[in-house]
């Protein structure tokens, strides 16, 4: 009789044994679950992140495109319409590039198209790069005259207006590069344009 409760007892806590087993393969397997939906939640948001920051550099790269005709320095904006070669007023062959441009002014000074020295003008020999000095006063005295008057013309800030600027020539038949003159980074060039130009 007492080998049969014994044997009972050793049964009952076999069986209760096994069962504390099975629950915690149960709650095993349940954690198991839940960290694999965990990862695969974080694998997710990582994946939307990535996604994101992909689509970021995207639209940096197509705000970031060089632009031939527009600049925005922040206090400037300039909008260049047309580019002329011709000769100056004064009849010695000097050749000038004129600029048809509109100005905003976005600063607090009143300032003129010319004197906000936002677009520079350049030149390449073989050995040199030549800055181009400003021809604002050797237009014809026929070509655009408001125009070129506005290009020396104080503008307020928040007005816009149509003027020309203009840039003397040292190597006629040479292709001049315009840019953002003030520029000190080259990575964060907006504006570039090549004008060719003849002999």
């Amino acid at each position: 009789m007492k080998k049969l409760l014994f044997l009972l007892v050793g049964m009952v806590l076999f069986l209760a044994a096994c069962g504390d087993d099975s629950s915690n393969s149960d709650t095993s397997a349940d954690t198991s679950t839940d960290e694999t939906e965990e990862a695969s939640a974080e694998e997710t948001e990582q994946e939307d992140s990535d996604t994101g920051e992909e689509a970021n550099d995207e639209e940096e790269e197509q705000t970031d495109e060089v632009s031939d005709s527009y600049l925005d320095t922040g206090d400037y904006i300039y909008e260049i319409k047309e580019i002329e070669q011709m000769e100056g007023q004064f009849g010695d062959g000097t050749q000038i590039i004129a600029i048809e441009l509109t100005f905003t002014n976005n600063s607090d000074e009143a300032t003129s198209p010319w004197f906000s020295q936002g677009i520079g003008a350049e030149q390449e020999t073989d050995t040199t790069v030549e800055t181009l000095m400003g021809a604002n006063g050797q237009f014809p005295e026929d070509y655009k005259p408001e125009l070129v008057e506005m290009g020396d013309t104080d503008v307020k800030p928040g007005a816009t207006v149509d003027a020309v600027i203009g840039y003397t020539l040292e190597y006629p038949g040479e292709p001049v590069r315009l840019y953002e003159f003030m520029l000190f980074d080259e990575e964060d060039i907006s504006f570039e344009r090549i004008v060719e130009t003849t002999e």
